[in-house]
C-alpha cells in the first residue's frame, strides 16, 4: 500500500458513497486530519482512511479488491501498529465503509481475537421543530466561544482538550465547526460540538461530564446544536454505538431518526509484528 499526500487525497473521492461516514469524507475533502493509503496511486480500487484522532480505520472503496485484501493484515501490523503503538493505542479498530466489508474483514482477521460492535447514523428529522430542553436552575447554553472566555481554568483546558480531539487548531474549529457549552457558573458541564465536518454537514461530538449527567444537559446543549444547523442551513449528524443507550435516547429525543448501520470490529495490535516500515508515498 501507498500513502497519500494531503494533496492527493482527491484521488479518492470516486470511492465515496452517498451512505458512509462522515468522518471518511472530512478526512478526504481536507477538513479534518487523517492518513490516507491505498492500493495504488493511479485510479485507486480500495483505501484505508486512518482518522487524525486515532479514532479508528475505515476501509473503502472496492472490498473484491483481493490484492488489497491481502495487504491489509500486514498493513495492520507493520504499518500502523508501530504509528499506533508509539501514540500509546493498543487497540486497532477497523470499520466498515458499507456492509460488503463485514464478511471481508472477519475473514481477513479470523485468526485474531476480536470483538465487533454496531455503529448507527441518525440525521435530523426536518419535520421536527426542536423542542427546548428544560434545564435545572443555575445552568445556561453558552457558544463555545463565549464558554471559553467565562469559564475557570480547569474548564477552559476541557474546552480546548475537546477541540483539540478532533481539528488541528482551535481557530480551524471555529472558522468551520460549531459549538455549544452547558454552563454551572463557570464551570462547564456538557458540551457539544462538531467532530467531523464535510460539506454542509457536521458529525456531532456530545460529552457530559460525569457528575452532571442524567440532568438533561445533553439535551439542551444537542438541541442547540441542531437549532444553530438549522439556522445556518447546515445539515446535523449523530454516529453513536448501537449499545450507547444514552447517547441513542438523546439523539431521539433531539429529533434524530435512523437512516443506516455499519459494524466495526477491533483486535489487539500484534507487538511481536509491529516493527517500523517505510510507506511509499
Amino acid at each position: 500500500m501507498k500513502e497519500l499526500a494531503k494533496h492527493q487525497f482527491q484521488l479518492c473521492e470516486p470511492l465515496l458513497r452517498k451512505q458512509g461516514s462522515i468522518e471518511v469524507r472530512a478526512v478526504i475533502e481536507g477538513i479534518n486530519e487523517g492518513r490516507v493509503f491505498v492500493d495504488q496511486l493511479d485510479s485507486p480500487s480500495s483505501a484505508v482512511v486512518w482518522l487524525g484522532n486515532l479514532d479508528g480505520f475505515y476501509v473503502i472503496g472496492d472490498e473484491k479488491n483481493e490484492m488489497f485484501n491481502r495487504k491489509l493484515k500486514d498493513f495492520m501490523d507493520l504499518v500502523a501498529g508501530p504509528d499506533a503503538l508509539a501514540q500509546g493505542i493498543g487497540i486497532a479498530e477497523i470499520l466498515s465503509y458499507h456492509p460488503g466489508w463485514n464478511d471481508v474483514l472477519d475473514e481477513i482477521f479470523s485468526e485474531r481475537k476480536s470483538e465487533t460492535w454496531e455503529q448507527a447514523v441518525y440525521i435530523y428529522n426536518k419535520k421536527k421543530k426542536p423542542k427546548k430542553a428544560l434545564l435545572p436552575p443555575g445552568y445556561e447554553v453558552k457558544y463555545m466561544q463565549e464558554a471559553i472566555h467565562v469559564a475557570d481554568y480547569t474548564s477552559r483546558r476541557l474546552i480546548h482538550n475537546k477541540i483539540k480531539e478532533f481539528w488541528s487548531s482551535k481557530e480551524s474549529f471555529f472558522e468551520k465547526g460549531i459549538g455549544f457549552c452547558v454552563m454551572k457558573g463557570q464551570q462547564v458541564t456538557s458540551v457539544c460540538m462538531t467532530g467531523y465536518r464535510a460539506g454542509n454537514i457536521h458529525a456531532i461530538e456530545i460529552e457530559t461530564f460525569m457528575t452532571f449527567e442524567q440532568k438533561g444537559l445533553a439535551t439542551a446543549a444537542a438541541t442547540a446544536f441542531v437549532e444553530e444547523c438549522i439556522a445556518e442551513k447546515m445539515m446535523p449528524y449523530w454516529d453513536c454505538q448501537v449499545e450507547n443507550l444514552p447517547s441513542v435516547k438523546t439523539a431521539e429525543r433531539t429529533g434524530f431518526i435512523p437512516v443506516f448501520t455499519y459494524r466495526g470490529i477491533e483486535f489487539e495490535f500484534n507487538p511481536q509484528r509491529s516493527f517500523k516500515v517505510n510507506v511509499n508515498r
